[in-house]
């Protein structure tokens, strides 16, 4: 099997996202799981804002949550958002 590239693998990421922002904007056309995914919106894995000190540096651990949680919080936006411009008038 061959390796992927950074490309195919940025592209298979990109192709995952854009799946995960159509199925999560189609429940969103749904009252109890609109409300659910904005309940998500609030939620986080991880302290927010200085709730917890992780010093000067935060270790490698508490930066990927972080960014975990971000991308979680954006791909969930974006269905929202996608959600609300299609939906019917």
């Amino acid at each position: 099997m061959q390796t992927p590239t950074p490309d195919q693998i940025d592209a298979r990421i990109n192709a995952h996202r854009r799946l995960l922002v159509a199925l999560i904007a189609y429940i969103a056309r749904d009252e109890k799981g609109l409300a659910f995914l904005e309940g998500l919106l609030c939620d986080t894995e991880i302290v927010s804002d200085h709730e917890e000190d992780p010093g000067i540096e935060p270790d490698s651990g508490f930066a990927a949550q972080q960014i975990g949680d971000e991308e979680m919080r954006a791909i969930v936006k974006a269905a929202l958002a996608r959600a609300r411009a299609t939906a019917a008038p």
